[in-house]
């Protein structure tokens, strides 16, 4: 019978990385993504001039205690109501996904080359159709912020119509409460709170 050495559990073998790509980190240049990392490494002592946000226990109300749902919004994208936005703090990418692109009537005429490609689970290459700049309206009336956000859009299949990554929540100072369901972030009329779903 042949006996396997033991393996340390304290020394794995292998790496299991986020999913990454987008406009994070620079853009899709060799230069601008130099420039990037110069702005980066030139951080002074002080931080975002931002406002306190916080989460109170009005912003929970209705909310089962202890769920594990994402946050699912409605934001104004290409002058249409679009509901299920996934708020994905995880991701350094903004998707569009293609049946969503489909139903606001775009044409892929109008698409950007994207060179890259993404993994999803199980390393399944996905190569995006390209991207799109479109304004992107978060919240309502005089709390509401506008964006040009460039969507990278994918012909995968999705329970969400788009998904919203870090570069856009850093862009509006989003601060995200999954235990509240919603997402708050400044404007000139002070702090907007957007609830999930």
């Amino acid at each position: 019978m042949k006996k396997f050495a033991p393996t340390d559990p304290q020394t794995p073998e292998r790496h299991v990385h986020m999913i990454s790509g987008g406009f994070a980190g620079g853009r899709l240049t060799k230069s601008s993504r130099k420039r990037h990392l110069k702005e980066v490494y030139q951080v002074g002592s002080e931080g975002p001039d931002l406002p306190t946000i916080s989460f109170t226990k009005e912003d929970g109300q209705g909310i089962m205690p202890g769920h594990d749902d994402p946050v699912v919004i409605t934001m104004i994208l290409a002058n249409v109501h679009l509901h299920r936005t996934l708020v994905d703090q995880g991701s350094s990418a903004d998707l569009l996904f293609k049946p969503a692109f489909d139903k606001l009537g775009l044409d892929e005429k109008e698409l950007r080359d994207y060179p890259d490609t993404f993994f999803r689970l199980g390393d399944t290459l996905i190569k995006p159709l390209g991207f799109i700049p479109l304004d992107t309206t978060f919240g309502k009336g005089m709390k509401s912020k506008t964006l040009t956000i460039e969507f990278i859009v994918v012909d995968v299949a999705s329970a969400y119509n788009t998904l919203i990554g870090r570069t856009t929540l850093n862009w509006l100072g989003a601060v995200v409460s999954i235990p509240h369901l919603c997402m708050k972030f400044p404007t000139l009329e002070g702090i907007a709170t957007i609830r999930g779903d």
